[in-house]
């Protein structure tokens, strides 16, 4: 009895047409740059509206409602273009694909979509990088604004003011008095429960001998500083209320503008890969 051949499998064969890399990271990367500097010089451009719109002095410029709304509007504009840019190019610029129109639609989709995230992880390094240096012109800024508007002193000051007007009194003399007072004033405004009677005597009798007035004239005074401390506070809450909503809308608004941005960046390479194989199918037919 003879054994029979045995026959070697027959290795699978991949055909030509799927043969070629899948993704093509030079279009990918060529995107994804084009991308990252057109939201650059939007961003910049954003940022100059901005500071024409925005004022130091109370009343001018711009409410803070206004510009967030303003601010979200230019956001969403500046992804879309800049997803239409990046994911048309990297669509236009790939290699062609003989294979099924599904796989080539599928392929073109990622990479819009990895064009969109090169780029979007491209401007974090970018931003991360000019945070540091910015700052420094932030902090600049902010200074020159605040030092620029000398009719608005801090409620702190202005409730001391207040409790030490004494017309013909010697500035020097009230000066430690009302730097002390300036202390209290702020602890009370930032922590209420912290004052006690004993605290609210001293003020009275130091008010009184300082701007000699009478007790009653001092203690009226004291009583009107508290009031206006505790609507200091409130405005003060209000401000970190809206101001905090503000960020959080932002925040909000800006991860929707991305995902809107990724889902542009994908459709613009399917776009953007058709028009490049019509192209060519226009160029080699006879």
């Amino acid at each position: 009895m003879t054994d029979a051949p045995i026959a070697a499998p027959v290795a699978a064969t991949t055909p030509a047409r799927w043969a070629g890399p899948a993704i093509s990271w030079s279009a990918v990367f060529a995107g994804a740059f084009a991308a990252g500097g057109l939201t650059i010089i939007l961003v910049i451009l954003g940022s100059a509206f901005g500071f024409g719109a925005m004022s130091p002095f109370a009343g001018d410029g711009l409410s803070l409602t206004t510009i967030s709304i303003v601010t979200i509007i230019w956001l969403i504009f500046t992804q879309i273009l800049a997803s239409v840019l990046g994911g048309y190019i990297a669509g236009r610029t790939r290699l062609r694909w003989s294979i099924h129109a599904d796989e080539v639609f599928f392929r073109d989709s990622v990479h819009g979509f990895l064009t969109w995230a090169v780029a979007t992880a491209f401007m974090f390094v970018v931003a991360g990088i000019a945070a540091g240096g910015g700052a420094l012109g932030a902090t600049a800024v902010t200074a020159a604004a605040v030092h620029s508007e000398e009719g608005a002193p801090a409620p702190a000051t202005i409730i001391t003011d207040r409790l030490y007007r004494a017309p013909g009194a010697d500035p020097e003399a009230l000066a430690s008095a009302r730097q002390e007072a300036d202390r209290f004033v702020v602890r009370a405004i930032a922590d209420p429960d912290s004052v006690t009677a004993e605290d609210r005597a001293w003020l009275v009798e130091d008010v009184a001998e300082r701007t000699a007035i009478g007790v009653n004239e001092a203690d009226a005074r004291v009583q009107a500083a508290f009031a206006q401390m505790d609507a200091a506070r409130a405005e003060a809450r209000d401000e970190v209320d809206t101001a905090r909503a503000a960020s959080a809308t932002l925040a909000i608004a800006t991860a929707l503008a991305m995902l809107f941005g990724a889902f542009v960046a994908s459709a613009a390479a399917i776009f953007g890969g058709r028009e490049r194989d019509g192209l060519e199918d226009r160029l080699i037919s006879p």
